[in-house]
């Protein structure tokens, strides 16, 4: 399975979805990527803030979101438990566009807002606290067959009562979205490049002014930060499971130089590198291991302290 800014997944007939528990602790923060599933997050007692394509909701405990296929979005929390344990905080539900296509041809052609219906919202709940008691229960022979069971009930639920058609400012972005995906994915393969915003902008065959005005727009970023956002997350994983040099770890990410990566890593973490190693035991120290793919679109953040 990818996990790119381009993110796949991998599906089967007998399970054309895929569910993600969320345990301990919540302190990272998902960047600007997309995919062609349709994403259902259920946050059970924390809160965070979702962007998708470049607009901003806040998300409280016990509130379920839906992304739709090929939207841009990204997440941070805001409520992080500062000794969570091994509790579960949430899941993300995701829905093969294969599977989609095949149940509802029209998939492109639609929307889905959970808005109103407070009674249906309730139902929806109610099947992801019974994915959540399947995914924790042993392992049976036909388990798959109630999961399945559960995704039809879901998506009738969806197809009944929060779908609509895209309206036409929806139908009028696409096309921006769609480019801005390509470039997402650009950046993610050539991060390690000196890439700058005319440079990338010229690749394309577009005008630097038009691609740094989509990139705001809709990932609400500068082609700086994005592309610094990218590099760190990379940066990250070297530096906790390897026992590569700060210099190392920096030219690895694509970063020209120490300096700016020391700059960049503290504006993100609010410690320098050498000091957050240091804070953070690495889990791996041989370098030949560095060659595992590490999830570009997540960096983790410090829980708030309460300052009261």
């Amino acid at each position: 399975m990818d996990l790119f800014y381009h993110e796949t997944f991998v599906q089967s007939e007998q399970m054309p979805m895929q569910l993600r528990l969320h345990r301990g602790q919540i302190n990272y923060m998902i960047l600007e990527h997309w995919h062609r599933s349709i994403e259902m997050d259920y946050l059970l007692d924390c809160e965070a803030d979702f962007y998708m394509n470049g607009k901003k909701k806040a998300v409280s405990a016990g509130s379920i979101t839906l992304i739709n296929s090929g939207d841009i979005h990204a997440l941070e929390p805001r409520e992080v438990p500062e000794d969570p344990g091994d509790e579960i905080h949430g899941i993300s539900l995701f829905i093969s566009y294969e599977f989609l296509k095949k149940i509802c041809p029209e998939i492109d052609q639609i929307t889905f807002e959970l808005e109103g219906a407070e009674e249906r919202l309730h139902e929806l709940k109610g099947i992801f606290d019974d994915l959540i008691r399947l995914e924790l229960s042993p392992a049976e022979e036909y388990g798959y067959l109630k999961k399945n069971a559960l995704l039809h009930q879901l998506m009738y639920l969806l197809l009944t009562y929060f779908k609509g058609p895209k309206n036409s400012s929806a139908v009028k972005s696409q096309k921006y979205i769609d480019r801005l995906r390509v470039v997402l994915d650009y950046v993610e393969e050539n991060y390690q490049e000196p890439l700058t915003l005319q440079g990338v902008a010229d690749h394309f065959n577009v005008s630097m002014e038009y691609l740094a005005r989509i990139l705001k727009k809709y990932t609400g970023n500068t082609f700086k930060t994005h592309l610094n956002q990218v590099r760190v997350s990379k940066a990250f994983r070297d530096l906790l499971e390897t026992d590569y040099s700060i210099l190392e770890i920096a030219m690895r990410s694509g970063f020209p130089d120490t300096r700016s990566f020391i700059n960049v890593f503290r504006d993100t973490y609010g410690m320098t590198p050498s000091q957050y190693r240091k804070k953070n035991p690495r889990r791996e120290t041989v370098k030949e291991n560095a060659s595992a793919e590490y999830p570009p679109h997540i960096r983790v953040v410090e829980p708030q302290k309460d300052n009261n």
